[in-house]
Formats: C-alpha cells, sequence, structure tokens
C-alpha cells in the first residue's frame, strides 16, 4: 500500500473512533474534570436539563473568575472547548447558547479581569464568542 492510502486509512479510523459526547454524559464529564462543581450540580434543580448543567458550570466558571484562580477558569474553557469539538449538535448549541452566551456578562467589558478571562478563551470558543458578539451588534 502506498503512504497516502495508509494516511488515508489512519484518518478514517480516528474519524470513526472519535467519541460524540452526548447530552446525558455531561454531568459525569463535568463532576470528572472538575470535582469542585458537585455540590453546585447537587443543588441545582433538573440538572438533567442539559441548559440547566450549563447555567450551573457559567456560574461555576463566574465564580472561580471572581476568586481570581484563573488557571481553574482555563481548564474549564478547556472543559468547553472538548464538549463544543466532540459534542453532538445538542451539546454543542448548549455550549454556545448556554454556557458562552451565560459568560457574556463577564466577557463584554473591557476590564483588566474581562480582558484576562478573553485571553483565556481557547481558539473554538473565541471564534463562537466574535461570532455571537457580531451577530448582536455590540
Amino acid at each position: 500500500m502506498n503512504s497516502t492510502f495508509e494516511l488515508l486509512k489512519t484518518k478514517i479510523d480516528l474519524t470513526i473512533n472519535t467519541h460524540m459526547i452526548k447530552e446525558n454524559e455531561i454531568l459525569d464529564l463535568l463532576g470528572n474534570e472538575l470535582p469542585e462543581i458537585n455540590p453546585s450540580l447537587e443543588k441545582t434543580e433538573n440538572v438533567n436539563n442539559i441548559y440547566k448543567a450549563m447555567t450551573c458550570f457559567a456560574n461555576f466558571t463566574k465564580y472561580l473568575v471572581n476568586k481570581g484562580d484563573f488557571k481553574e477558569v482555563k481548564h474549564c474553557f478547556n472543559v468547553a472547548e472538548n464538549m463544543l469539538k466532540n459534542g453532538n449538535s445538542t451539546v454543542k448549541n448548549a455550549i454556545e447558547n448556554g454556557y458562552l452566551y451565560s459568560l457574556s456578562s463577564i466577557l463584554n467589558y473591557t476590564t483588566p479581569v474581562s480582558l484576562k478571562v478573553k485571553s483565556l478563551l481557547t481558539s473554538l470558543l473565541k471564534e463562537e464568542y466574535k461570532r455571537q458578539v457580531c451577530a448582536s451588534g455590540i
């Protein structure tokens, strides 16, 4: 076999073996990646609703921002990026329209903290945030 065919076969295998994150996996993913969020998730009413879970995730991220724990904020953004990149359409929509939209209360300013948080956004989150800002006319 030639090398081009091998490379194509490997790419197809990787695509097939990539796990798509479903909405019913979000709570476990958040709880495992961010153990400190578990008490908040447990207190959230109807947390099995992915949008309620995303609101809780956004509130947790805002709590970390207010606490000044930017290392953990970056970790939250990496978790969100993973969901955006590997989630099914419902998960992607919840990140875009739930999580990221909820963070706009921090991101839409030019304060030093807001600028720091914006600098921590991953590439996909930054791209989606810019898309939302341009669509809203801000």
